[in-house]
């Protein structure tokens, strides 16, 4: 059920399941990447990857924010009675949400389809405007899991989602039903996901909707999803500027790179999945601000170690896994890792935007950052293609941490260890510099195999002796 009590499951073997899940929903993704991009043409690819940022923003309008404002309030709920309160509330909100959003979708989608870059059929973008939808209604059971730490149960509802999906997308694509039938599984896939959670939801915590706890919510989330709708215009805007600038090609190549890249996110998250929900609660105890500032910085080092991982993986992923119009996104790849550091950071250092009850500190934050990043975006594609877009995503996210940093340590000052979080970023930064295939004269002197296992574990040995992760048994 889930409302039985906490599993008794110590942190690091909760994390270490949140790590197996999201192993398992990225890590499939990934691995059906090679056959993807063998079934799909580089257009296609390209088409898909449109699809996928329309995905992005209707799934921002559609969950406003409203699974980070169910961690904010219903992490300080003092009894259970509280929180499914709170869930019910926040539940009631999306189901709402996600009606408007379908019936909306139905009726306003030829008029999306025309907005678009690059040509996309009407039953297309109705299948997206579904699976975001049916988003909305998933988001919240999956966050009412992970507060309540039912870690087995959130494993095995989405690594059956991810399995079942990767399935049917082959299936569907040996049988050359091409984007629509990648598509297809996703809705499928989705449609069942919301049913199982909807149903275990309302039987746990019931329907409510109370107008005094709504318009707090709101006035809570508005601002989240606010920001959420500018991170679209860096990740998602991205591929409609290169398709109105360039060609789907290039979109596609940008966008098996970015996928590549994005794996640094993924195995951040076990972390994330665990920290942000408990975040609020740690911060509320003894010298709580000290444990805080510990696990963020635990947290950024984890990120480090992750991204230099990934640059000195990627050169075999790129010569066993891809086709030949990919066999050189290498200096794409590394770049756009180091992009995706950048925002991994920031989530971490903004708890001081998120402390109170009030958001909008971390909306002008974001408009500064979007607002930067799509400026050098437009500005620079025309010259630098690919490389313009990630250029401008580098300055925005970099950008976007400094300002959380200061603007959360306005609000919330934390005791980070600075000199040693310094120390760590160098020592990464030039082990990510170093990467086999970037740098000539290491190339035909190190095995990527070697390097892909002997550089992380240098770093992790130098984040030990800086006292940045706990030693292991500790």
């Amino acid at each position: 059920m889930l409302t039985g009590e906490h599993n008794k499951l110590s942190p690091c073997r909760q994390a270490l399941l949140y790590g197996l899940s999201l192993a398992l929903m990225k890590g499939v993704s990934l691995l059906i990447l090679p056959l993807t991009t063998r079934y799909l043409t580089p257009a296609q690819f390209g088409q898909l990857e449109l699809l996928a940022s329309v995905a992005i923003i209707g799934s921002i309008l559609v969950g406003l924010g409203f699974e980070g404002t169910f961690f904010r309030f219903c992490a300080v709920e003092k009894n259970l009675l509280g929180k499914r309160r709170c869930g019910g509330n926040i539940l009631a909100l999306s189901l709402l949400l996600a009606f408007i959003a379908a019936l909306a979708g139905w009726l306003f989608t030829p008029s999306v389809a025309a907005l678009l870059p690059a040509q996309v059929s009407v039953e297309q973008l109705r299948l997206v405007w579904s699976v975001f939808a049916l988003e909305g209604i998933i988001a919240i059971p999956l966050a009412w899991l992970r507060i309540q730490e039912q870690v087995v149960l959130f494993f095995i509802l989405t690594t059956s989602r991810a399995l079942l999906q990767a399935g049917l997308t082959l299936l569907f694509l040996s049988w050359h039903w091409g984007v629509d039938g990648v598509l297809l599984a996703t809705v499928l896939v989705a449609l069942l996901q919301a049913a199982i959670l909807l149903a275990m939801q309302t039987r746990a915590q019931g329907l409510l909707l109370n107008l005094k706890q709504v318009k707090k919510y709101l006035s809570y989330s508005l601002p989240v999803a606010g920001s959420g709708l500018l991170a679209f215009m860096l990740m998602g805007f991205d591929r409609w500027a290169l398709a109105h600038m360039s060609t789907l090609e290039q979109v596609a190549i940008y966008g098996v790179a970015a996928k590549l890249a994005l794996a640094t996110v993924f195995l951040a998250q076990p972390f994330g999945m665990w920290w942000l929900p408990r975040r609020f609660s740690v911060l509320q105890q003894e010298n709580g601000a000290g444990k805080v500032a510990g696990c963020i910085a635990l947290g950024i080092t984890v990120v480090m170690i992750i991204a230099v991982f990934i640059c000195y993986l990627t050169p075999l992923l790129i010569r066993y896994l891809l086709p030949d119009p990919y066999q050189h996104i290498l200096g794409y790849i590394c770049a756009l890792v180091l992009a995706m550091t950048f925002k991994e950071i920031a989530e971490l250092v903004n708890i001081g935007c998120f402390s109170g009850h009030s958001t909008r500190g971390q909306l002008v934050v974001n408009l500064i950052s979007t607002a930067l990043g799509t400026g050098v975006m437009l500005l620079s594609i025309p010259y630098l293609a690919i490389w313009g877009v990630i250029l401008a995503l580098n300055l925005a996210y970099l950008s976007k941490a400094l300002l959380y940093y200061l603007l959360s340590q306005y609000h919330l000052p934390l005791p980070y260890p600075g000199k040693r979080l310094m120390l760590m970023a160098l020592a990464s930064l030039l082990t990510l510099l170093l990467t086999p295939g970037l740098f000539p004269l290491l190339t035909p002197l190190l095995s990527p195999v070697i390097c892909a296992i002997a550089v992380p574990l240098s770093l992790y040995g130098f984040a030990l002796f800086l006292r940045l992760v706990p030693v292991p048994g500790t």
